[in-house]
């Protein structure tokens, strides 16, 4: 897992962790219930949803040749990024855990 964190080219790092994927998973679950038992929440998502898809398509046209010239510089964060996520991960246990331990067993102060 370490090394394919600091290849640069590795997408979804953080979408790998055990707790980000059943965060995740809930969230997903929650949103695709309450859209099947509400009718006037389904149509209102799904036409967000449609326009979420042009705006990405529109936003990832414009971005593009910036992010093609900012490439190194973005390189260069993602490997100190993946640096401290294996930091975060050998200093900490939260990454094994699913998302329902932590909040059973976090307290809020």
């Amino acid at each position: 897992a370490q090394q394919e964190r600091n290849d640069p080219q590795q997408p979804g790092v953080m979408a790998k962790l055990p707790i980000v994927r059943s965060a995740w998973s809930r969230l997903s679950h929650v949103y695709t219930d309450t859209k099947s038992s509400h009718p006037n929440f389904k149509v209102i998502c799904d036409a967000l949803e449609d326009r979420a898809v042009i705006w990405r398509t529109m936003a990832s046209n414009t971005v593009s040749p910036v992010m093609m010239k900012l490439e190194p510089q973005i390189s260069i964060a993602n490997y100190i990024a993946c640096k401290s996520l294996d930091w975060l991960e050998s200093t900490f246990s939260l990454h094994l855990m699913q998302s329902h331990w932590c909040y059973e067993n976090i307290e809020l102060h």
